[in-house]
């Protein structure tokens, strides 16, 4: 029989030790290696995500991240957690779950229709978006765009149709003390910027989404299931397992104050019924060339935590559902809702 041979002063009792003194070799693979041990499996989840962030943060990409096991309700890496970014289209989330409080509250229904003007109309992704669309919707349908293709027509109309607008949405937002930095920028009574956020109040904000899997919290997670964008972040690194699913909503900004690159999730294994949530923020100089570096590093982290999760290739040719869509393209400067 062969003999194990272990590192300079390695441990043998101590295989998380071992792993430490060996980790400048650690690649991705080694999450398939790591066995049952999920202490193990964290470490090296850790390292890999924090690797990455150094990477980052050598060419001044501002990065925050908030890593957490949704089950244990454990954090499992933190990273300038409570910086402020930019939040982009990841504060659609906030606008989400106070509406889905009103939901709740029955002052709305998911067919309670809502109305708007040609002048609300907002360029975006969104079927409510587009030129000459439609100026009426039930709440169902506004949430879905706002959610599965990220329209800006959409969280106007429920910033000012459901909200009663931006400062009463500030004020809501406000009385969640675990909520300090996520707020809209408010410009006056009618208009507004989707204003900041940190990577550890966007994943709170995604695990209140979820927490709560009744008829309008299912609603949520399968507009968030089923959104668009498939080409950028962490949902492109999918292996194509139909026992994972993947909840995330991303936000891409193109800025003078800085390119935004931002992914918010969740990861849930069936077979397990284990669940991580993750949240990566990155603001990088703007025009310094760097922008692709940050968008690596959401696809590189994120590939980290959907192996972690369980999400291995099964073999090399692509599933059908993975096919990508047309490249998503950033907003050009902050949008006035």
């Amino acid at each position: 029989m062969i003999t194990p041979q272990l590192p300079p002063q390695a441990n043998p009792q101590n295989p998380i030790e071992n792993i430490q003194l060996n980790m400048s070799k650690v690649d991705e693979s080694a999450l398939q290696h790591s066995g049952e041990s999920s202490v193990i499996a964290k470490l090296i989840l850790r390292y890999l995500t924090q690797r990455t962030i150094n990477e980052n943060e050598a060419k001044q990409i501002l990065t925050g991240v908030t890593l957490y096991d949704m089950r244990s309700g454990q954090g499992i890496l933190q990273h300038n957690e409570n910086t402020e970014h930019f939040a982009a289209s990841v504060n659609k989330l906030p606008v989400t779950m106070l509406t889905l409080e009103e939901l709740r509250a029955g002052r709305i229904s998911l067919n309670t229709v809502l109305t708007w003007q040609e002048s609300d109309r907002r360029a975006g992704a969104g079927t409510l978006d587009v030129a000459g669309g439609p100026l009426s919707a039930t709440v169902g349908e506004v949430i879905t765009d706002l959610l599965t293709r990220s329209g800006n027509t959409a969280v106007r109309i429920l910033v000012n149709g459901v909200l009663h607008g931006a400062a009463a949405t500030n004020n809501r937002l406000a009385m969640v003390p675990e909520l300090e930095h996520t707020r809209l920028i408010v410009l006056d009574s009618n208009r507004f910027y989707l204003g900041n956020t940190t990577s550890k109040e966007a994943m709170f904000v995604m695990r209140q989404l979820m927490s709560n899997q009744d008829a309008f919290g299912s609603y949520v997670k399968q507009a968030l299931v089923n959104n668009i964008y498939s080409d950028i972040g962490v949902k492109s690194q999918l292996a194509g397992n139909d026992f994972i699913v993947l909840v995330n909503k991303i936000g891409q900004l193109n800025d003078p104050d800085g390119d935004n690159r931002h992914d918010v999730g969740v990861v849930y294994n069936t077979r397990t019924h284990k669940s991580y949530g993750f949240s990566y923020l990155t603001t990088s100089p703007s025009g310094a060339g760097v922008t692709q570096a940050a968008e690596q590093s959401l696809r590189d982290m994120g590939r980290y935590m959907l192996r972690f999760s369980g999400d291995w290739p099964a073999h090399t040719q692509s599933a059908p559902h993975m096919l990508r869509q047309a490249p998503a393209q950033p907003e050009q400067g902050k949008l006035l809702y």
